[in-house]
């Protein structure tokens, strides 16, 4: 009776991971990073280790990235890009809808990095749109990446929740919740969460990132 008992436990414990791999491979490959990236990278010649020395990453980065399971940042996912070289806005070639009122819930909306920084993103179908917003959450330390973000346009954000850093020219000010920040004429930039709990960050561009 024991061995019967115990059967189907051990049968309900291995029915289980196959469904969490394929949670966390799924929730990975949302924009499928990885397989425009490959796409990208063998379309003009280049190897995996050769990409990895021109964007300075390690080689094994490239290779997780492309197997979707490991989302860059997005400083980290510029820079290798800038490496092919391809922007942004080409990488995601996302098709362009027609329909003028978008509407989402919070599981819909684009993901473009997850882990210690997650940044999700609003229509990203459009690739019309002259503004682009981000929710933004980063665990306590987590931040944009070790180099500062550029972007030619326009940066104006929100802090909902606990406390943001943000790094200009080398000089960091600390914003709690209710406060913002804008940016104007290409200022590169670095967020980090400066705090104790999670940082929620509502932010806008314009032109959009991608």
């Amino acid at each position: 009776m024991r061995v019967k008992k115990s059967s189907p436990k051990t049968s309900k414990t291995k029915g289980r991971a196959p469904r969490a791999r394929a949670s966390s491979h799924s929730e990975a490959s949302d924009l499928a990073v990885g397989a425009r990236l490959k796409a990208v990278r063998v379309r003009e010649g280049l190897s995996q280790r050769e990409l990895a020395k021109r964007s300075g990453v390690t080689n094994a980065t490239i290779s997780l990235i492309e197997q979707d399971t490991h989302a860059p940042s997005l400083a980290s996912l510029h820079r290798i890009l800038t490496a092919i070289p391809i922007s942004i806005a080409d990488f995601f070639a996302i098709p362009v809808t027609d329909q003028n009122a978008l509407f989402y819930e919070a599981g819909d909306l684009a993901v473009v990095t997850r882990g210690a920084a997650d940044l999700r993103v609003l229509g990203s179908e459009r690739r019309d749109k002259k503004l682009q917003l981000f929710i933004e959450r980063y665990k306590p330390g987590a931040s944009t990446g070790a180099e500062p973000i550029s972007f030619d346009g326009e940066t104006a954000a929100i802090v909902i929740e606990g406390t943001i850093e943000v790094e200009i020219d080398g000089k960091k000010n600390r914003i709690t919740a209710g406060g913002g920040y804008q940016l104007f004429a290409n200022r590169p930039y670095r967020l980090r969460n400066a705090g104790r709990t999670i940082a929620t960050v509502v932010c806008a561009c314009t032109p959009p990132l991608f």
